[in-house]
């Protein structure tokens, strides 16, 4: 599922669609330096113009923290925009209880979206407008939603030439009503979570609060955890509403934050030995938030003898790749020949398998025997393609000779 980031204006003005682009690395192994190692001899290798992201889980995790978000979740802004504007028009034609059950809906939808970017406004415009309808129906909750609306967008101009002056008239008066306050405990698990209100940041949770009376929209968020929204009424007494609950004169609010696999499988990263769950969330979350067609996933291991590089293309939702292309390699210098017999055998790659080579860390020792004799790859020379569920190819570079390299593609298809 590709993610994509969102911007304030575009989410208020209409959501337009965006395509992926690029290839990056996801390169594991043993430290940093040679991580980065492996990487840059990708990069290099690919010699590809275009967007090329080296450290493609890096990106991801930095999409994320800026505010990347699934596709679906786009959707679900242009939908509520949808159900807001075709509300606004029934309203217009004087269908006041169509107009009014779409912008509650509206409303309703828009309330798991306001974490977001975008997303208070979008509620704050769904809360305008079904104020508006309440109060053209006289219904005494219209005031209490017109302020909600107003403390969630403070800056949106609301004049005569968007709306009737009853609707104007009506916002005055909210915003010169005087404000009558009650205090609101916040709680929330795992503790610590930073706490909004009406989109103001108040601290970490557990925190005490004055609020005026009325609609509330509480926003907790931590890291590695999904942020959460909670819609509340605040009265003069100590009773809540909904969720709510009294607290030594006070309404409680208790948010407990569900973690995201996402965001935890990304700060993971590309550690050695994953498990094939693991791993394939990771490629899947990597291709999407970093926004990127395709990735290669690479690791170099000691194997049969000698280093090899690992390497494998992916891309998809969810992410399928090619075989394994296996290139063995005299010695650290032979690591960026390497990298360039490898990627145009997974240029050549068919995208029919999971991922598998962050998992693959443990050293596969030679086989006993000649099963290379009962394998039904085909070896054609040093340097060539074997075909199967691997690819593996002898490279000769560096000053030590090459690896011998046998092949069982049994050991790769899992």
């Amino acid at each position: 599922m590709k993610r994509l980031l969102i911007a304030a204006a575009a989410v208020v003005a209409g959501v337009h669609g965006a395509h992926a682009e690029g290839i990056g690395v996801i390169a594991t192994g043993g430290g940093g330096e040679d991580r980065a190692a492996l990487a840059t001899a990708l990069v290099e290798a690919l010699g590809v113009h275009g967007r090329v992201v080296g450290d493609a889980v890096g990106e991801a995790r930095a999409q994320l923290a800026a505010g990347a978000v699934p596709i679906a979740t786009m959707a679900q802004f242009r939908r509520v925009r949808e159900m807001i504007d075709e509300g606004w028009r029934a309203y217009l034609r004087v269908q006041i209880d169509f107009a009014q059950n779409r912008l509650v809906a509206a409303r309703t939808e828009a309330e798991s979206l306001v974490a977001l970017p975008g997303g208070a406004e979008l509620y704050a415009d769904a809360a305008l407008r079904l104020g508006a309808v309440l109060q053209f129906r006289r219904i005494a909750e219209a005031p209490a939603v017109l302020a909600l609306a107003l403390a969630l967008d403070p800056d949106r101009p609301i004049t005569l030439a968007e709306f009737s002056p009853d609707v104007v008239a009506a916002v005055e008066a909210v915003r010169a009503a005087p404000a009558t306050l009650a205090r609101v405990h916040v709680a929330t698990t795992p503790p610590g979570a930073v706490v909004s209100i009406d989109g103001k940041e108040l601290g970490r949770a557990p925190l005490d609060a004055q609020v005026t009376r009325g609609q509330h929209l509480v926003v907790a968020r931590a890291p590695l955890y999904r942020a959460i929204v909670q819609g509340v009424f605040v009265g003069i007494s100590d009773s809540a509403v909904g969720d709510g609950a009294s607290r030594a004169g006070a309404t409680s609010i208790d948010l407990a934050l569900e973690r995201d696999p996402d965001a935890v499988r990304l700060a993971g990263g590309a550690e050695p030995g994953l498990a094939a769950p693991d791993e394939q969330e990771l490629v899947d979350a990597t291709l999407g938030f970093a926004d990127l067609d395709e990735v290669l996933v690479a690791a170099v291991r000691d194997r049969r003898g000698g280093p090899s590089l690992l390497v494998q293309r992916c891309a998809g939702a969810p992410a399928r790749c090619t075989a394994v292309v296996e290139v063995g390699f005299g010695d650290r210098a032979g690591l960026a020949s390497a990298a360039r017999e490898a990627w145009p055998a997974t240029q050549a790659g068919v995208l029919r398998y999971p991922p598998v080579v962050i998992g693959d860390s443990k050293p596969h020792p030679p086989p006993p025997g000649c099963r290379l004799c009962r394998s039904p790859l085909v070896w054609t020379g040093v340097g060539a393609v074997v075909l199967g569920t691997v690819i593996a190819i002898v490279a000769t570079s560096g000053s030590k000779p090459p690896p011998v390299v046998t092949v069982d593609g049994h050991d790769f298809g899992r």
